[in-house]
């Protein structure tokens, strides 16, 4: 009867207390953020209702960010303010064994291990394509281009090539991919078996059609081909339409322009894949993904982690100093966590690893104090 009524009792405060937690800095962030909006009202068409719902439409990636640390904050809360009240020291004589706590902790956790995940898996990549919608709506053309240097990509044959049996490769470079799938400005270079260079096919833009299959069809419009043959010249072409199959993909153009952080799971997993098929550096997205899928899970940890607080006597702190004691932990994890994932992409280590260390490193010093408080 003690877990189910420490579990019910405190698991209404724990939730209580993060949730005010997530409303405290999101005002703060929500401040900040819209700061940052108004050097933009006005440049391009964009007004200050597009700055408004562009700031509201980052509350969703906000709740995720803020998830961990406010558990942490919030566990730590409620926690301290039982064991001054000597509420947590009636649930220990009564029967409240440590491994219970824990489990009582995970228990309580659960939902808001699952709302997390709900919204780093479909409200977040929802919210962000419409701000990316907004910012493509809004601002000028320079600014809603994205990349200005172009997107570079390797594509697959083409079906011709593959039904001749030769072994070719293509170069693609475009202006910029737009929201309504379209590329601009797109260039096409191929190379045959020896990387000669044996055609070039620019047009003005390109437009998705559709996929048949793994491969997907675009429609090339106001084309230029130039073709290099083998003894050395050249010849030239213009077409008003071209469809070209490729293994491109508007999710993987999409993902150029994305911030990867703000990716669904499976956009990450295929996307992830293309790179690999096509010998690119994968590092960056594949972090990104595993830290999608490790990140809900920090929740627990950042409430074990608080959970030794409540076996503290009320003499042995205030509860305001082990609140900023958690906020101090929360911010330095999510520093670490994001120094091990830039430190992965650029050593090259293990994605899994840099998910998973930092998570791994936390749980370790929840459990090293757990013990410390018990056995002291």
């Amino acid at each position: 009867m003690t877990p189910r009524l420490f579990q019910r009792y405190l698991g209404v405060s724990i939730i209580q207390s993060t949730i005010f937690v997530v409303c405290g800095f999101l005002s703060m962030f929500l401040f900040f953020d819209f700061l940052a909006e108004m050097d933009e009202v006005g440049i391009g068409g964009y007004r200050f209702s597009h700055a408004i719902a562009f700031v509201l439409l980052g509350v969703p990636n906000r709740v995720v960010e803020l998830a961990p640390i406010a558990a942490l904050i919030g566990t730590l809360w409620a926690l301290s303010q039982s064991a001054a009240n000597s509420e947590f020291t009636v649930f220990r004589v009564s029967g409240l064994r440590p491994g219970t706590a824990v489990q009582s902790i995970l228990r309580i956790g659960l939902p808001m291990v699952l709302v997390t995940a709900l919204f780093s898996e479909l409200v977040v990549p929802a919210s962000e394509e419409f701000r990316g919608r907004i910012r493509d709506g809004s601002v000028t053309s320079a600014s809603s281009s994205q990349l200005r240097s172009g997107l570079w990509l390797r594509d697959a044959p083409s079906g011709l090539d593959r039904a001749a049996g030769q072994k070719t490769m293509r170069f693609v470079n475009a202006g910029r991919f737009t929201q309504d799938q379209v590329l601009d400005r797109v260039m096409m270079y191929d190379f045959d078996s020896v990387q000669r260079l044996t055609q070039t096919i620019e047009a003005k833009s390109g437009h998705f059609l559709g996929q048949v299959n793994a491969v997907y069809a675009w429609e090339l419009r106001d084309v230029k081909i130039v073709r290099f043959l083998a003894d050395g010249s050249l010849t030239q072409s213009s077409l008003s339409q071209l469809r070209v199959d490729s293994m491109l993909s508007p999710e993987m153009l999409g993902a150029l322009v994305t911030n990867p952080d703000r990716m669904s799971s499976l956009d990450l997993f295929r996307y992830v894949q293309y790179l690999k098929q096509n010998k690119q550096q994968a590092e960056r997205y594949e972090t990104a993904l595993w830290k999608r899928l490790v990140y809900p899970f920090v929740i627990w940890v950042m409430m074990l982690l608080a959970l030794p607080a409540a076996f503290l006597q009320a003499r042995s702190g205030a509860v305001g100093a082990r609140v900023f004691a958690g906020i101090l932990v929360g911010v330095g994890f999510h520093l670490v966590n994001s120094l091990f994932s830039h430190l992965g992409v650029l050593n090259t280590w293990p994605a899994p690893i840099m998910a998973l260390l930092p998570s791994a490193i936390a749980l370790l010093v929840a459990g090293f104090f757990f013990y410390w408080v018990q056995y002291r």
